[in-house]
């Protein structure tokens, strides 16, 4: 049954400041969480869709990146995402957020979501 609310617009830039979206193709966000309360991450890859009770903002995490220590920074993908076959999963280290950052949007347009 289709969410009686999925024409409603997101509330995630009302909790995320413009300043914190990096990236955004009208599809997939990349956003930074740094001065988010409460974050477990430095930032996440975002693909938008309908509004649910397990979506209730309209996006869907795909990943995240992290800072580890100095010169180390992470990128995966979520357990739920399968990428194109032949496709390289960005879940490793980098030595800059830039890297970690370039890998993880590079992504987003060989993945999708497992059904469960």
């Amino acid at each position: 049954m289709p969410d009686s609310h999925s024409n409603r617009p997101s509330q995630l830039l009302a909790i995320l400041p413009r300043q914190n979206i990096i990236q955004d193709d009208g599809v997939h966000v990349l956003v930074s969480t740094k001065d988010v309360e409460g974050a477990r991450s430095d930032g996440m890859l975002l693909r938008r869709c309908d509004f649910s009770l397990s979506a209730p903002f309209g996006y869907v995490c795909l990943g995240h990146f992290k800072h580890l220590s100095e010169n180390c920074w992470q990128a995966s993908l979520g357990t739920l995402v399968l990428l194109d076959e032949g496709a390289e999963r960005p879940d490793r280290l980098y030595a800059t957020e830039l890297d970690a950052l370039v890998s993880l949007w590079a992504s987003r347009r060989r993945l999708s979501l497992a059904r469960v």
